[in-house]
């Protein structure tokens, strides 16, 4: 019988990677979902498993089904009283940052189930979107991949001239910082940038040291595709996820629904998807291991977009690489789970969108947006 694992749903690990180090504070907005939706983890945790809880979260008065067998550590109490009482087998966050591992050690937690300095300092260099300009660029010189109608372009630029330059070749650009999430710290600066446009890039040039630039697209539907990266570093596919996004692509909620509607949806809008599925799964299980194995296992997803060119509906192939847990991969498990809206808290309810298969999304926002 296999040890049991705690989970813990940490929304800052994206801002923390974005920090680089172990001391930075959680803005408000991440310390709030931390606690509002504390109780993601016990959506796929086993049974016996324990989920690390802040200590203002509230479990439902009413048992749940999806929550028994499930174990909860509020706040302090996860001490190294716990630790010497508990045999943990491992730790699985959310996403492994510094803020996390130092948070975790005060606790007491043992170092062996710790990532090392150089295990995270992998796995920052790999979260940049200096992977997704280059796992785009080999999706779209993929000789397998021909013939299907691709679009996108992706540069990373080092300087404020390199910036000017690309967004006077493109008529304009999307400019997004190498650590984000969730639609923030992307903007989108037209033919002529504003005084505001310019402090925005030069702040991030300054902090991050580069800034990832792609044309402006016009977006049709958000979707991705959820891996699971093992020890070994092959890349397992685990299937499709839909989510909507508002006007300035901020995330609003993933689509749940079973694997066939979810895919019928995206090849409504772009109907060469299902021929070009396989072929497309098959080039990223390859770039997305040669660019990771060895450095990262766990869930990561790709985002993608369908959108509309002069020629018809083309799809953009990869708009983002999570390496980490992603809401697909958790509207996937709900799905599979078959949980109704009326088992979920109103806090994690508002997260998906739980649709029949006659159903669709909300309409996508019309703003330029990836």
């Amino acid at each position: 019988m296999s040890l049991p694992t705690l989970h813990i749903f940490n929304p800052s690990h994206d801002e923390a990677l974005a920090a680089g180090y172990p001391y930075y504070y959680p803005s408000t907005i991440a310390r709030q979902l931390a606690v509002e939706w504390a109780l993601l983890p016990a959506l796929w945790a086993e049974a016996a498993d324990w989920v690390w809880l802040p200590e203002e979260a509230t479990l439902p008065e009413v048992q749940l089904p999806w929550l028994s067998g499930v174990r909860f550590v509020k706040g302090r109490k996860l001490n190294e009283h716990f630790w010497q009482r508990e045999r943990v087998g491992r730790i699985e966050p959310w996403g492994w940052d510094p803020l996390l591992r130092h948070q975790l050690r005060k606790t007491g937690a043992p170092e062996a189930l710790l990532p090392t300095d150089a295990a995270l300092a992998h796995l920052r260099a790999l979260s940049s979107r200096e992977t997704t300009a280059v796992v785009l660029s080999r999706l779209l010189d993929a000789p397998r991949l021909q013939g299907f109608r691709l679009t996108g372009k992706s540069v990373v630029a080092q300087t404020e001239a390199e910036v000017q330059s690309h967004v006077d070749q493109w008529g304009g650009a999307m400019v997004k910082s190498l650590w984000s999430c969730s639609g923030r710290g992307v903007f989108c600066v037209r033919k002529t940038p504003t005084a505001s446009d310019r402090g925005r890039w030069n702040r991030l040039l300054r902090e991050q040291g580069a800034v990832e630039l792609e044309p402006v697209q016009h977006g049709l539907l958000d979707f991705a595709l959820e891996f699971q990266a093992t020890e070994q570093g092959q890349m397992d596919y685990l299937g499709a996820s839909l989510f909507h996004t508002g006007a300035q692509g901020a995330y609003m909620g993933n689509r749940v629904a079973p694997q066939a509607d979810i895919l019928q949806e995206i090849e409504a809008a772009f109907p060469d998807f299902a021929q070009l599925l396989t072929p497309l799964v098959e080039e990223l299980r390859e770039v997305l291991s040669q660019r990771i194995a060895g450095h990262y296992a766990g869930p990561l997803g790709v985002d993608m977009m369908v959108c509309e060119t002069p020629a018809g509906p083309a799809l953009l192939p990869c708009v983002e690489v999570n390496l980490r847990k992603t809401m697909g991969h958790v509207s996937m498990k709900v799905a599979q789970r078959a949980i109704k809206p009326s088992a979920m808290p109103h806090a994690l309810r508002k997260l998906w969108y739980f649709c029949t298969p006659s159903d669709t999304i909300p309409e996508r926002g019309v703003t330029p947006r990836h």
